[in-house]
């Protein structure tokens, strides 16, 4: 799978389930393919923004997601760090 059309997947899985304001999916595999342990696929990093998740603690927002792209983290995806933010948290870091 090309890396284009696994962003599509997981920005349109994501939007499936929740509001999202801003999704960037930013691909870092590059950084990792000359480590002893990189048995290919993609590393991967996202910012999610949502207000889906409002009083929800931060691994309650991982797990979400997740849990949304479970049918890709063991394949496609063999590393995904994330910041999950709400519109607040996200103005308030970019103000």
């Amino acid at each position: 799978m090309k890396l284009q059309e696994l962003q599509n997947i997981i920005t349109q899985k994501i939007s499936e389930k929740i509001q999202v304001d801003e999704i960037n999916v930013y691909d870092y595999t590059a950084n990792h393919e000359n480590h002893a342990m990189f048995d290919g696929n993609f590393h991967l990093s996202m910012t999610l923004v949502s207000p889906n998740f409002e009083g929800m603690a931060l691994i309650q927002r991982h797990q979400l997601i997740y849990q949304i792209l479970d049918e890709y983290m063991h394949g496609e995806i063999h590393a995904l760090t994330m910041k999950t933010l709400t519109p607040d948290e996200f103005k308030k870091i970019n103000s």
